[in-house]
C-alpha cells in the first residue's frame, strides 16, 4: 500500500511539472479536480448513507414534484410523498430533513432516478476521444445503487451535420434530409427535456454504459423527456445493439 502511495505521488509531481501551457494547465485542473472527486467517492462506495445524506441534502430539496408526477404515482409512494412534503402552489415540496432512508431511497428511485429522466453525472476524466466530464444522462434503467443511462450532449453529431451540409448545397430535398436522420441509429435527437433550458440535444446511443448513483450530481437540475423520445430511443438501441 505505501509502495503504491509514494509511486502514485511521483507519477502526481512529474505530471504537475509537464504542465506548461495554458491548454495544459486547463487540463491539469480538470484532472486534479477529477481525482479529488474520485477519491471522494471511492472513500463512499460502500457507504449506503452517503447517498442517503446526499439524497436528503440536495436532490430532495431541488426537486419539486408536480401533479403529473403525484397522479401517477401508486398508493404507498403517495403516502410516503404526503408524509414528507407540502403543497405549494401546483407543486409538492420536501420539508423533512428527517426522512427516513427507506422512504428517501423508494422517492429517489420511483420519481428522482427513475426512467426517462435527465440528470446530470461525472462520466469522469477523458483519456483522448474518449467521452467524459458533467454531462446531462437519460436515465434507461435503475438498478438501485446504479443506473444504465444514455449521455446527452449540445453538440450536433457529425453525421448530422453532414447532412444538413447535403440539404444547403442543393445535394437532397428537405424531405430526404429528414428521411436520412431518422435513419441514424446511434443519435435520437430531443428537441426539449422539460427542466432544462430549452435547447436542442442529441442522446447519443453508443455512449449508453451504467453508472454507480456515486456520479451523479445531487444538486444537479433533474428533467424529464417526452415518451416519444423514450420510444424512439428503445427502437434504435434495438436497431444498433
Amino acid at each position: 500500500m505505501k509502495e503504491a502511495y509514494l509511486g502514485c505521488l511521483k507519477k502526481l509531481r512529474q505530471f504537475r511539472k509537464s504542465l506548461t501551457t495554458d491548454k495544459d494547465l486547463k487540463r491539469g485542473r480538470l484532472y486534479f479536480s477529477w481525482l479529488e472527486t474520485k477519491t471522494d467517492k471511492v472513500q463512499n462506495e460502500q457507504d449506503d448513507m452517503y447517498i442517503y445524506n446526499n439524497i436528503v441534502k440536495s436532490t430532495l430539496h431541488n426537486y419539486k414534484i408536480d401533479n403529473f408526477s403525484y397522479n401517477r404515482a401508486n398508493k404507498t409512494l403517495k403516502k410516503v410523498i404526503d408524509n414528507n412534503y407540502v403543497i405549494k402552489k401546483n407543486y409538492r415540496v420536501f420539508n423533512n430533513p428527517n426522512i427516513t432512508f427507506e422512504d428517501a431511497m423508494l422517492i429517489a428511485k420511483k420519481l428522482l432516478f427513475r426512467r426517462g429522466n435527465v440528470v446530470w453525472i461525472d462520466f469522469g476524466f477523458n483519456i483522448g476521444n474518449e467521452f467524459g466530464g458533467m454531462h446531462p444522462a437519460v436515465i434507461l434503467k435503475n438498478f438501485d445503487k446504479d443506473i444504465f443511462v444514455v449521455p446527452v450532449s449540445s453538440k450536433k453529431p457529425i453525421e448530422y451535420e453532414k447532412i444538413e451540409k447535403d440539404f444547403e448545397d442543393g445535394i437532397i430535398t428537405e424531405e430526404e434530409c429528414k428521411e436520412r436522420k431518422e435513419k441514424v441509429t446511434g443519435v435520437v435527437q430531443l428537441d426539449d427535456i422539460v427542466g432544462f433550458k430549452k435547447m436542442t440535444r442529441w442522446a447519443n446511443i453508443t455512449r449508453i454504459r451504467k453508472v454507480s448513483l456515486l456520479r451523479l450530481n445531487f444538486s444537479g437540475t433533474i428533467g424529464r423527456i417526452d415518451g416519444k423520445y423514450i420510444v424512439e430511443l428503445s427502437e434504435k438501441i434495438s436497431q444498433e445493439f
